[in-house]
């Protein structure tokens, strides 16, 4: 079976489940993947056979693809800020949104011109926010946390380069540990006060929009780093609010990624509890998606 015959199968099986273009792309997305190819060669050497070894473990991806199972989950690998990183059930899936708020992050921590500024990515995940600020800023001292142990597991074993470069290993990787943020931070059991910024893609889907979601998305992806209850969808900003209170020098700034259908109550939220500057910061679909604020 050539490379281009393998496509053209995958086309016919995953049709049924994802649109003609979309089909397309994760078949060649899983072929270059397993047999270590890049999108040029994919598409200069089409007719190449593909090696009988391999047909198996693309046979396996089909079938997962088929369940729903998310193309990133499949391979174990996101790419993500020009980084690539280890993926599987017990994490989110980096998303573009997430991206953009290490965009904007950058330019806050640029602007205050401290190269040893410290920093904390609370509810880490697989560490892509954590990870792409230490890139950026190597003298930087960076924290990840997060409840699940299955998910700093992950975030510890992250190989990530600077400019994408692998043969420039990051100088400090960041130092991740296990918090609930739910808790007071003296529980973490790590000297977190005087901390320049905090950042942080907590839970924040209601219950009530699961209606609204992937099938890929809900079957697969961590529930625990999505969801939060309908009577309470700002448990996990109420909670930021506290940690920054307490853990923030002043002029310490926050930026969180929130539901764009709560923005106005979440910065209702870090308003009463004495914060300044409250800005809300429209991703680029023009959806209400972060918050940031300064403690003074």
């Amino acid at each position: 079976m050539t490379r281009k015959e393998f496509v053209t199968k995958a086309v016919e099986i995953l049709s049924e489940h994802y649109s003609p273009g979309e089909s397309k792309a994760l078949a060649v997305r899983i072929l270059t993947h397993f047999l270590g190819l890049s999108d040029y060669e994919y598409s200069v050497d089409p007719g190449v056979t593909v090696p009988r070894s391999e047909l198996k473990p693309l046979e396996k991806a089909l079938e997962e693809l088929a369940i729903y199972r998310p193309v990133q989950y499949v391979i174990g690998k996101e790419n993500f800020a020009g980084h690539e990183f280890n993926v599987c059930e017990d994490v989110l899936i980096p998303r573009p949104e997430t991206e953009q708020l290490c965009r904007i992050a950058e330019k806050m921590i640029r602007a205050k011109g401290n190269p040893t500024t410290r920093i904390l990515d609370a509810c880490t995940g697989s560490g892509c926010i954590a990870y792409t600020l230490a890139a950026l800023f190597p003298k930087a001292e960076i924290l990840g946390c997060d409840i699940s142990e299955k998910a700093l597991k992950i975030a510890q074993g992250q190989q990530v380069y600077i400019n994408g470069q692998k043969t420039i290993p990051l100088p400090q990787k960041p130092i991740f540990f296990k918090a609930d943020i739910l808790e007071e931070p003296s529980a973490a059991g790590m000297y977190l006060e005087d901390m320049d910024f905090i950042f942080s893609n907590p839970p924040y889907v209601m219950e009530s929009e699961k209606d609204t979601m992937d099938e890929n998305v809900l079957g697969f992806e961590p529930h625990l780093a999505l969801f939060v209850p309908d009577n309470d969808p700002l448990r996990f900003y109420r909670a930021l609010g506290k940690w920054a209170m307490e853990l923030l020098v002043s002029s310490g700034e926050a930026l969180f990624e929130i539901n764009e259908f709560l923005a106005k109550e979440t910065a209702e939220l870090f308003e009463s509890m004495g914060f300044s500057d409250i800005e809300i910061i429209e991703d680029f679909r023009d959806k209400k998606r972060f918050v940031h604020f300064t403690k003074w």
